[in-house]
């Protein structure tokens, strides 16, 4: 499968290794509702609004008719933090994730190998999900967003001199990862309720790193109808705005992290 990526009046053809399939079931857990996204649908859990418990979850699954052979859980209740694998220790992940989040009371603590850049990612899930999901979905990997991501973008990090800014937006929250090349730089996630907001979260990164206008390539994942006043307001001070695929501003307008209802619905017919 391909995916486009736009730049200026340019297009990079990306080789996606995976493909969805109808046997396959993504469940996005934000910290108001679970979304579950098959090849044809997505249902949403509302958490607000219902007791979690194997139980009324099981009910509801078993109403939407939800039952598939694969089966992912990608978390984006917390932050985490990436540590490289000859440094790993694993008595210390505790240590290494209160460096992003200072409350693990109660929290339960877990770890994904990026292979592709021999790192572990550490994050935390508020509710043990692999327990309440137990019986109810099987084969569950359970996973961070920013662990899926992070073997994904050095495919689209151009290979040159500047540095690329990959800017992922979400509700409340937006994810900002720094790569030099295919060397990731930084991680690191930032809330936001508007516009305004947003830049200031982005404006003090990019002094960090002494990134003045056009002096780096900046790439929005998707391009989101939702979104456009932050587009357009970072166009004022960035005049080149990339985006990676997809464009389509229909896509599920009310999704908490609309480019992940393309990262693994949409995928499979992008062409």
């Amino acid at each position: 499968m391909l995916v486009q990526m736009e730049i200026g009046q340019q297009f990079l053809m990306l080789q996606i290794d995976k493909k969805i399939t109808s046997d396959d079931l993504s469940i996005l857990v934000f910290k108001d509702r679970i979304a579950f996204c098959t090849l044809d649908q997505t249902h949403y859990f509302d958490l607000d609004k219902k007791n979690i418990n194997s139980e009324n979850l099981g009910t509801w699954i078993n109403y939407h008719n939800i039952k598939k052979t694969n089966n992912r859980c990608i978390l984006f209740e917390n932050n985490g933090v990436l540590v490289p694998e000859k440094l790993f220790d694993k008595t210390k992940k505790k240590i290494y994730l209160s460096l992003t989040d200072d409350d693990l009371k109660n929290k339960k603590i877990e770890i994904k190998q990026i292979k592709s850049s021999q790192q572990v990612f550490v994050f935390s899930q508020n509710k043990d999900w692999e327990m309440l999901f137990k019986n109810l979905v099987v084969n569950l990997e359970l996973t961070h967003f920013a662990a899926e991501l992070i073997p994904f973008l050095p495919k689209l990090s151009n290979d040159n001199l500047k540095m690329n800014v990959f800017i992922h937006l979400r509700k409340d929250f937006f994810d900002l990862f720094i790569y030099q090349g295919s060397q990731l730089l930084l991680f690191n996630s930032f809330p936001h309720q508007d516009e305004e907001e947003f830049l200031y979260y982005l404006f003090f990164v990019l002094e960090q790193f002494h990134l003045k206008a056009n002096q780096f390539n900046a790439i929005f994942l998707g391009k989101f109808l939702k979104y456009q006043k932050y587009y357009n307001i970072f166009k004022k001070f960035h005049s080149q705005t990339n985006f990676t695929y997809p464009k389509n501003s229909e896509i599920d307008a009310n999704h908490p992290a609309p480019f992940f209802n393309y990262f693994y619905y949409h995928e499979s017919n992008i062409g």
